[in-house]
């Protein structure tokens, strides 16, 4: 049983005090997010997703329940939340309340609505991507029979209007994604704010999809028949019908899919100019390595662009030991910490900022 309420406000209230050491000279900020909700409910909780939660007090007074959170950094942040709300039904049992989207509001300003869950920008990330609902360039969904997976699996290709022998080839596991992000993209194109660059979406397995990503035991033959398919038929599929093609390849992945874009990188040195993996999970963590530890054996490897959310705790330490061990082993890269969970909207807002920095017209 669903309940639709009516009244319910969330407001981002931003508090900083600011103290000098007088040993660095750095300004430390401390920034809080006050959560209020008003209306029926006998249980409320904000939820950043798959990061922060906190459960929302009661006002004894005005009946409302507020909450604080600390996050430091809150104007940078951009993160997807919910408010979750549940009131006792006459036979004492919790009933979940499904709110409104139009009715949130977080500082004064009306929340953004991201499929069934809410958006928060902070006032330094406040540009908003437009997409274009008519495509310049075009979409096309096709399936490749593959002899190595034994089965059909699709491809989502996004074309731009003008290509050229020298276009960028992006390449995208999870690759359904690539309808979500393209009129973004296609956006960015046509004001001239990007060059034109093609995306490559293989889309992943629906029942297999962490063995195909992740290596793990060295028996792992869905990972290894995977592998095969995407070097030998996705690229050759793509690659021979452009004449003359001289391009640079880049592959992007999230989560699992970023696992099997660094095995990439660090076991086929020479398919990809730039690696983009954010939120790395499993492959690169110390117990993956345990089981199957990562040998560095090239001498040259590409540019790993490598992202983690600050609130994905187990993800972020993970991800910032491995840097280590790039590190060490002369391996350059460039990192950014997302103010986020394990976050789908902020992959892929902060995959068109990458854009943008690396494919500026």
């Amino acid at each position: 049983m669903k309940i639709l309420l009516k009244t319910f406000l969330i407001i981002g209230i931003i508090s900083s005090c600011f103290s000098t050491s007088a040993q660095t000279n750095e300004n430390i900020e401390s920034e809080r997010l006050s959560v209020l909700y008003s209306g029926e409910a006998d249980f409320v909780q904000f939820q950043m997703f798959e990061g922060l939660t906190e459960d929302l007090k009661q006002d004894s007074i005005t009946g409302d329940f507020k909450g604080v959170l600390e996050i430091p950094n809150l104007n940078d942040a951009i993160f997807t939340y919910d408010i979750v709300v549940y009131k006792k039904d006459s036979l004492d049992q919790m009933i979940e309340l499904v709110p409104k989207g139009n009715s949130i509001k977080l500082n004064q300003n009306n929340a953004i609505v991201e499929g069934d869950k809410f958006l928060w920008k902070g006032k330094n990330r406040n540009k908003n991507y437009l997409e274009n609902k008519d495509l310049k360039g075009k979409i096309i969904s096709k399936k490749i029979s593959s002899k190595y997976l034994l089965e059909e699996r699709e491809i989502t290709v996004y074309t731009p209007e003008k290509v050229n022998s020298k276009i960028p080839h992006i390449y995208f596991t999870d690759g359904s994604v690539v309808e979500n992000y393209a009129p973004y993209i296609d956006y960015l194109i046509s004001i001239n704010k990007i060059k034109p660059i093609k995306l490559i979406g293989i889309h992943s397995s629906p029942s297999n999809r962490h063995q195909e990503y992740v290596e793990g035991y060295e028996n792992n033959v869905l990972f290894k028949r995977h592998q095969d398919f995407f070097y030998k038929e996705v690229i050759d599929s793509i690659e021979n019908k452009i004449e003359n093609w001289e391009g640079e390849r880049y592959l992007f992945g999230f989560s699992n899919g970023s696992a099997f874009c660094i095995h990439a990188g660090l076991n086929n040195p020479t398919i990809f100019k730039e690696i983009i993996a954010f939120s790395t999970s499993d492959y690169i963590s110390p117990f993956a390595q345990s089981i199957n530890p990562i040998k560095f054996k090239f001498d040259k490897y590409p540019i790993f662009y490598i992202g983690a959310g600050k609130y994905e705790t187990s993800i972020l330490k993970d991800n910032i030991e491995f840097l280590e061990d790039m590190k060490n082993n002369g391996i350059q890269f460039n990192f950014i910490e997302f103010i986020s969970g394990h976050d789908y909207n902020v992959w892929r807002i902060e995959f068109l900022n990458y854009l943008e920095e690396h494919f500026e017209k």
